[in-house]
């Protein structure tokens, strides 16, 4: 069951007919685009991403870079282009050859702050002063 449009959008349907109906009276064409996106602003933003990451770009092959640039303007074709710089940053540390690149050792570690402050507080053995009773944890018996 299709759903009525609301007042609200046929009143934005009908300015924007306005609107487009006076910008075609004026020589504008409704299919040209307002902006476009050069290379050049890609590859900016491709090397910022890189040096985000302390990743000089000679290190990675020139064909590779040529490739990125291009998917990213395929990928710029699909998504929202008033976001596109993030999308472009994105899609770069999205590749697998950079992210290779990216890792660094302390990422292999996924337990947690908490297990990190836990296991220095167990180092200091203040490991009963660090965890306070009463949180989900705590028996229902707890003394307070």
């Amino acid at each position: 069951m299709d759903q009525l449009p609301t007042l609200q959008q046929l009143e934005y349907l009908e300015s924007g007919f306005e609107v487009s109906k006076i910008l075609a009276h004026a020589g504008f064409s409704m299919e040209k685009p307002a902006f476009s996106i050069t290379l050049g602003q890609i590859a900016e933003e491709i090397a910022h991403t890189l040096s985000d990451h302390g990743l000089p770009p000679d290190r990675l092959e020139e064909d590779f870079l040529i490739d990125l640039a291009q998917r990213i303007q395929k990928v710029l074709q699909n998504d929202d282009v008033l976001f596109w710089r993030n999308s472009a940053r994105a899609y770069t540390t999205d590749q697998p050859t950079l992210m290779a690149f990216m890792s660094s050792p302390n990422e292999e570690d996924d337990e947690g702050s908490l297990t990190e402050q836990y296991e220095n507080a167990i180092r200091l053995g203040d490991d009963g002063a660090y965890w306070p009773d009463g949180g989900a944890s705590a028996d229902l018996f707890d003394e307070f």
